[in-house]
């Protein structure tokens, strides 16, 4: 679980990433930001929960 959640995180920072330097047509910059956000955000709060259902406290990584 933990190799998927990294992967997919991987590929929507870069879509995202792409995304804000204006590089894919039709997607504003400013969505590009909101994705990558997003992606950061949901990564990080599923490891929290995971690590509160593990064993019950935070093993903070970053």
């Amino acid at each position: 679980m933990t190799n998927a959640l990294l992967v997919l995180s991987f590929v929507t920072k870069a879509a995202g990433f792409i995304a804000a330097l204006n590089a894919i047509p039709g997607v504003p910059p400013s969505e590009g930001v909101i994705i990558f956000f997003l992606a950061s955000l949901v990564k990080d709060t599923v490891n929290r929960i995971g690590d509160f259902l593990d064993h019950g406290k935070s093993d903070w990584r970053d």
